[in-house]
């Protein structure tokens, strides 16, 4: 199977975006296709594509901006690697304002270009970014997942009950394998070499690129700190004080792995929303392929282990992995988030939908669960009455089974063996 066939379910948001913004960016980790997908959608289109990965190309987008971003007017200039010239931002703005029309330019990005330094101009309605993650389970079956849509079907059980459970050691080579498109080709120490080689790349290459961090020569200690729990709540001081550098200076190396796409920051959930402000976030790797190899784990071993101090994490870290990658094509608009109450009971993934109702998610790497590990979503279902629409445990059993008002445990391949 060639990788580059496989089919992004982004695609066509991106065609949509195009149709009626100036500005598409695509933004997303160093390797997970944006310029294989940009060259999909030039297929399709009248467009001229410039990577900035050519040094030529980049001397002549710094010389003259204004020049360079008015070049293709009749089409679609796609730029690819643009934070490499985060002061062409402005003269695309200054293009776009001459003639604003949709379509103008598709530029992609291997980090977050709003916060790169040089980058003084947000195109603010000008623009639209649209997130590309590592491949989802489901575009690797050939599927547009939506696992959201399907827990708000009125069928839900006997939709869920129709779905193919997975065994622990197939778990165990997803999370091994993560999703980044080269990984997909290769096993052993030749996926070993290309995540080695990813990570030196991106930690040493890129951080010092994009940032102005002092301990910079630290990054790859603070990430290789959190890929030991690949989803923990954040406590800055912990971090701070392992690492030996000033607490105040910890925000920045936080964003700076967050804009790289090498972490999530889920925000705590609370009915308050002044409380959600306050409350500690947390923080998971993006990809479980990286976590895996930067811990020296095989998927061998994970296939024996139970919801212990390896596996748990892991295990977490994938299935919310999964469902966040929806967010882009899902059919329901919502937001992720994480909750915890002062007395401790807690919730892995709160979903909030548009209009205010919540799904809570609690996963487990157990092929079995017991009454405890409904605590928090019982919780959460008492506080938030109709509002709350389901809660539903995600484990590595087999079986489908209502466990209460409300409640329900299902299959965590349920989360891509559905379509809207």
């Amino acid at each position: 199977m060639s990788i580059k066939l496989i089919k992004r379910n982004v695609e066509s948001i991106v065609m949509e975006t195009i149709k009626d913004t100036p500005v598409t960016v695509i933004q997303g980790a160093r390797q997970v296709g944006k310029s294989t997908l940009s060259t999909m959608i030039s297929k399709n289109m009248v467009s001229k594509t410039v990577t900035f990965d050519s040094d030529i190309a980049l001397a002549t987008a710094k010389e003259n901006t204004q020049e360079f971003a008015a070049q293709f007017p009749e089409g679609l200039l796609i730029i690819d690697e643009i934070q490499k010239c985060p002061e062409l931002l402005s003269a695309i703005k200054m293009s776009v304002d001459s003639g604003r029309k949709p379509g103008r330019f598709l530029v992609t990005g291997s980090a977050n270009i709003l916060n790169l330094r040089g980058a003084n101009e947000s195109l603010a309605g000008r623009a639209e970014t649209i997130i590309l993650e590592p491949f989802s389970i489901g575009e690797m079956c050939g599927i547009k997942e939506d696992f959201v849509s399907l827990l708000l079907c009125g069928d839900m059980l006997a939709r869920l009950n129709r779905v193919t459970p997975f065994t622990r050691t197939e778990y165990a080579r997803l999370i091994e394998s993560g999703g980044y498109p080269d990984a997909q080709s290769r096993s052993g120490r030749r996926r070993e070499a290309f995540f080695r080689n990813y990570l030196t790349r991106v930690l040493d290459h890129d951080a010092n690129e994009l940032s102005g961090l002092a301990h910079i020569d630290r990054f790859q200690t603070i990430f290789a700190l959190l890929a030991g729990r690949p989803s923990q709540i954040y406590i800055r001081a912990n971090v701070s004080r392992t690492i030996g550098i000033p607490e105040s200076s910890m925000n920045g190396y936080i964003r700076l792995l967050e804009n790289l796409g090498l972490i999530h920051i889920l925000p705590a959930w609370g009915k308050n929303y002044s409380k959600r402000a306050i409350g500690r976030p947390k923080i998971v790797l993006s990809d479980t392929g990286l976590v895996c190899s930067i811990n020296g784990i095989s998927s061998s071993f994970l296939s024996k282990l139970e919801n212990g101090n390896e596996l748990g994490p892991v295990f977490e870290a994938f299935v919310i992995n999964e469902i966040m990658k929806q967010q882009t094509w899902s059919d329901v608009g919502f937001t992720t988030h994480h909750y915890r109450d002062k007395d401790g009971k807690e919730v892995d993934l709160v979903l909030e939908l548009r209009g205010g109702k919540v799904i809570a998610i609690e996963i487990k790497a157990a092929s079995s669960f017991s009454k405890k590990d409904f605590t928090g979503m019982k919780a959460l279902r008492d506080m938030l009455g109709d509002r709350f629409h389901c809660g539903v445990l995600l484990y590595t059993g087999n079986e489908v089974q209502p466990f209460g008002d409300r409640l329900y445990c299902a299959p965590a391949s349920s989360i891509w063996q559905f379509s809207m």
